[in-house]
């Protein structure tokens, strides 16, 4: 050991920081092979050094923020009063730019820019997020004084959102077609969001039951045609129950306009367009496999019964926006869909990147969380301000059953490939 003059490092960093250092750092180099620490051998292991006669905190400046754990762990690192500020910076400024498209409904251009100016922004903090030198400007709680921890970590994405607007506005987007072409861009990319959102949260799903410990039982069973049964079950008593509580109980509440028939075929058709996708699924659910064990057939159940909870919610929304007058609650169910879209989306990264370096921690998931949330938000705003130039696109609530209707169909379609069985190399990294 002594020849190795540095810190030693490993995928786990963590269990072994008690033995060599609770700092954990960037590697600048990578060994494998055979190491020991204080004399105990350790085999099969990758261990990284890093070379350097001096003490770590002097090098880089690297973060070392712990990654983000679970699903759980990511809401708390939202909500956290340190990241606060950039959650009210994402609700005011969305806030503000409707406002400017309602005041000058005519050139939504300009508010396009800066949503795009926005995410771009919070792209760039979150991708250098993790430098310390960076990391201390964003966090609330690295300012003393009140005011500091309110506007003190909105001074740099302010900043780097005003830049970027201001030189898009006197170069390129001077004029009023150039804005108005990038208007419509930022408002189609609402069908890359509605389809993304549907990949983020089939991926979410997959990985939170992957990491349940009842989906690990090893004990072999025989498939049994009951799993797909009662699948078929499950579907039609969420897509009865859905309709009930969208046709009489939301809106009895909100009026006594009552569309049973309505609710009804939307029960029938919601039924329908789940069971085929779950007989196209069928050697996924039953396969015939002498190997399927009690953890497979648990990990399947779950996994399809989420799929199917959010298939209906998503269906239902659409028609609502479709063939309902049910418009009253629209924007408070927008708002949750957004906010789960955002988690799923930021921890669907976390999961690809889990091996790298980090890409996302507890310190920039917010960043990443923002970026997401301005992108999906400058959509849905400036398409509203596109409806009347654009008639094509309808209503912005026809449009948004559009969306609701594509991920929908990306979870339908996706629902073989979140319930097929995993690769060993997979269930141990999760």
């Amino acid at each position: 050991m002594r020849e190795l003059e540095g810190i030693i490092f490993t995928k786990s960093a963590f269990k072994l920081s008690r033995v060599i250092s609770p700092t954990i750092r960037i590697p600048t180099q990578r060994h494998f092979g055979r190491f020991a620490l204080d004399g105990v051998p350790i085999t099969n292991t990758r261990l990284s050094v890093y070379f350097s006669p001096h003490y770590p905190d002097d090098m880089e400046g690297a973060n070392n923020t712990p990654p983000v754990s679970s699903p759980w762990d990511l809401i708390k690192v939202l909500l956290s009063p340190k990241t606060l500020p950039h959650v009210f910076l994402l609700i005011s400024g969305t806030g503000g730019l409707f406002a400017l498209i309602s005041t000058v409904n005519d050139d939504p251009g300009y508010a396009a820019i800066i949503f795009t100016s926005a995410m771009i922004s919070y792209i760039i903090l979150a991708t250098i997020g993790n430098r310390l030198s960076i990391n201390k400007w964003l966090l609330a709680d690295k300012y003393k004084s009140k005011i500091g921890r309110f506007v003190g970590p909105l001074i740099l994405p302010i900043m780097l959102m005003t830049s970027i607007s201001a030189v898009t506005l006197l170069t390129i987007a001077k004029e009023k077609n150039v804005r108005d072409i990038w208007a419509v861009c930022l408002a189609s990319l609402f069908i890359f969001w509605s389809i993304g959102q549907g990949l983020a949260l089939k991926s979410s799903i997959r990985s939170l039951v992957l990491r349940s410990k009842s989906s690990r039982k090893s004990e072999t069973i025989e498939t049994k045609s009951w799993d797909l049964r009662r699948l078929i079950i499950e579907a039609l008593i969420f897509s009865i129950s859905i309709g009930i509580l969208r046709g009489i109980i939301i809106t009895n509440f909100i009026s006594n306009d009552y569309e049973l028939l309505t609710w009804l075929t939307y029960s029938i058709v919601c039924f329908i367009l789940i069971t085929i996708f779950l007989q196209v699924a069928r050697d996924d659910i039953i396969p015939l496999d002498t190997s399927w064990t009690r953890g497979d057939r648990t990990r399947v159940h779950r996994t399809s019964l989420l799929l199917i909870i959010l298939i209906a919610w998503h269906l239902s929304s659409a028609w609502s926006r479709l063939f309902s007058s049910e418009v009253s609650a629209m924007l408070l169910e927008e708002v949750i869909l957004v906010i789960l879209t955002v988690v799923s989306a930021v921890w669907a990264m976390t999961n690809r990147n889990r091996s790298s370096i980090g890409l996302i921690s507890k310190d920039t998931a917010i960043l990443w969380a923002i970026a997401f949330g301005f992108g999906y938000a400058g959509s849905i705003t400036v398409m509203s301000g596109l409806t009347e130039s654009l008639p094509i696109l309808g209503n912005v609530s026809q449009t948004l059953g559009v969306g609701h209707i594509l991920t929908a169909f990306t979870l339908l379609i996706g629902f073989g490939g979140a319930i097929s069985r995993p690769q060993e190399s997979m269930i141990e990294e999760e």
